[in-house]
Parts: C-alpha cells; sequence; structure tokens
C-alpha cells in the first residue's frame, strides 16, 4: 500500500492530542500525539460523494474520541483546493 505525504494530499482528516510539559510555571506544548490520520486526493470524478464520506468518517471520529480518557482530542478536517492556469 502507497502512503501518500501529507504536504501533497487534497483532503487530510486528523485526530489528535497535544502533550504539555511544564516549562518555569508555565505550560507549554510538547509534542503533538496523532490518533489517527486518513490523507486523500482529491476525486474529480466523484469528489461529492467522496466529501460525503470524508465528512462521515470525520463524524465517527468526533464520535469515537469524544470520551478519550487522558486529553481533549481536536478532529481537523483540511479539504485543500488550489487551481493551476486558472484566468
Amino acid at each position: 500500500m502507497a502512503m501518500i505525504d501529507k504536504k501533497f494530499a487534497d483532503i487530510i482528516l486528523e485526530a489528535y492530542y497535544w502533550d504539555h510539559k511544564l516549562v518555569d510555571n508555565v505550560v507549554t506544548r510538547k509534542n503533538k500525539v496523532v490518533l489517527a490520520r486518513i490523507v486523500l486526493y482529491k476525486d474529480y470524478e466523484y469528489g461529492s460523494t467522496q466529501l460525503s464520506e470524508v465528512m462521515t468518517l470525520r463524524n465517527n471520529l468526533v464520535e469515537a474520541y469524544s470520551n478519550h480518557p487522558d486529553n481533549e482530542v481536536c478532529v481537523e478536517l483540511i479539504i485543500k483546493e488550489e487551481f493551476v492556469n486558472v484566468c
């Protein structure tokens, strides 16, 4: 199975939380812990179907991680719309 690099993807769906540390009585972010990542290229033929399926996946991740025991989990959906040579 081929892996899609996040920087080349058109659709990115992630569930993650941040570890924090205390430095000089100030809480700072230590590192990002990714619980789930779904990365896709845009399907131009079936775009609306793909987007509805991605939204269903997003809702399922929100529900699955709503009671995560350790930290607050963020579910982030990024949809890139890039155009080349559009006049």
